[in-house]
């Protein structure tokens, strides 16, 4: 029997409400065990990622028209219910087939006494023309619901970064995020890749830094895109790559990257390199260190090894190094357009961070050779685990300085914070 594909979005939802799965993944292993066709797939992830990422503005709105309140109805009946209503709002459905559908959905996904009360709650909403009440309260409530961003972050993101930087980055944290390469270049130039690209039919436009292409549409998946297999580039934001670049990696140098997977950054630092001199690249798990090996391997980078560690336990027979990448664990607020799951993390769940961030970058630090750069990055946008760890670790350490440090808040990358330490 043939899945349905709102279904299966409406199971992914569940699925990730219990266990808190990487999205991406989640949606891709329920479709495939669903055997959607492409099409029913399309539809099954587009109703999956909108209704995740509306998911405040939906609660919003549909506690306008529910006579019980949202977190007394079962799981299931509210999945169903926010995916009806994000279907309605912000889809190219019918609305007699949103609402029928639902419906039936109910009924499909045991929830059959419930199939009134959605049929209800959903027509109430079409009745007031599907219109999003008002925001009593402050600034950020109003921007929580518009936005579908909580409160407390967006609270945040107004005092540290101001009104005009926040509202393009609630605005760019909706949405399909763009897609960014990154040239192989001990193989081929940007360029020239640019223009294979080109030839097989994508449209793609050059950025900076050197070495970056975005690739604005494409024939067939990246991975199938002649050039892939041969390890003439890598899929890479180009915040990252932003990153790498800060590191100012020469050939000939030694170079550690403390926290490495999934490998882009390692990638692009060692292409920088132009192949010659070393580069580590170490991750706390074996699996993953693995992942990067093999990650080199097809990109040809033959002065990159990997290697499983702990980056907070200081390993001397490591040795030192011209240059120290400590790209480290972080809330991750800056890809939420990626990972819209990560704006629901709570104040509490983060708190305990930056003590792993400063431990990590101080560990990190004892790598460093006389004269040599320690790089200090995280994809949030939250001062505590960005700016004020560079503080703290600046007012505790001796032989320091602060060469620079940029918040990258959403022009054509996603959140990134870099900051450049350089021992005397």
């Amino acid at each position: 029997m043939k899945k349905n594909a709102r279904d299966t979005a409406v199971r992914a939802l569940l699925r990730q409400q219990s266990a808190g799965s990487y999205s991406n993944l989640l949606i891709d292993s329920v479709c495939a065990q669903d055997k959607l066709d492409p099409r029913d797939a399309k539809f099954a992830r587009a109703l999956f990622y909108g209704t995740l990422e509306r998911r405040l503005t939906l609660d919003h709105l549909l506690r306008q028209h529910s006579a019980r309140p949202l977190e007394k109805l079962s799981p299931a009946v509210r999945e169903i219910l926010r995916a009806g209503a994000y279907q309605l709002l912000y889809m190219d459905v019918d609305d007699y087939a949103a609402v029928s559908e639902s419906v039936e959905q109910a009924k499909r996904l045991q929830c059959s006494r419930a199939s009134g009360f959605v049929n209800g709650v959903l027509r109430s909403l079409l009745r007031d023309n599907k219109r999003i009440p008002p925001v009593e309260g402050s600034r950020a409530a109003q921007l929580e619901v518009e936005y579908a961003c909580p409160a407390w972050l967006v609270e945040i993101w107004l005092a540290h970064y101001g009104e005009q930087a926040c509202l393009r980055m609630l605005e760019q944290s909706l949405g399909k995020p763009p897609l960014y390469l990154r040239a192989n270049t001990i193989r081929i130039s940007a360029q020239v890749l640019a223009q294979q690209l080109q030839a097989q039919g994508a449209v793609c436009r050059l950025l900076e830094p050197e070495g970056c292409i975005e690739l604005i549409s494409q024939p067939v998946a990246t991975e199938q895109l002649n050039g892939f297999t041969e390890g003439l580039f890598h899929v890479q934001d180009r915040a990252s790559q932003l990153c790498a670049a800060a590191v100012d990696a020469q050939p000939g140098m030694r170079v550690l990257d403390t926290c490495a997977a999934p490998g882009g950054k390692s990638f692009t630092v060692a292409q920088r390199m132009q192949g010659s001199g070393e580069l580590i690249a170490r991750d706390l798990h074996e699996k993953r260190a693995r992942l990067v090996q093999e990650g080199a391997r097809r990109l040809g980078l033959s002065n990159l090894h990997a290697s499983a560690g702990d980056a907070s336990v200081y390993a001397p027979e490591l040795g030192r190094f011209d240059r120290v990448l400590c790209d480290v664990p972080c809330s991750g607020f800056g890809v939420i357009r990626r990972r819209p799951e990560i704006k629901y993390k709570t104040p509490e769940s983060i708190r305990n961070l930056p003590q792993v961030q400063y431990k990590i970058l101080q560990t990190s630090s004892q790598y460093l050779k006389e004269g040599g750069r320690l790089i200090y990055s995280t994809c949030t946008l939250l001062p505590q685990e960005n700016e004020q760890v560079v503080m703290r670790f600046l007012a505790q350490a001796k032989g320091f300085q602060l060469i620079s440090q940029h918040s990258y808040t959403g022009e054509d990358s996603d959140g990134f914070f870099v900051a450049v330490l350089q021992r005397e």
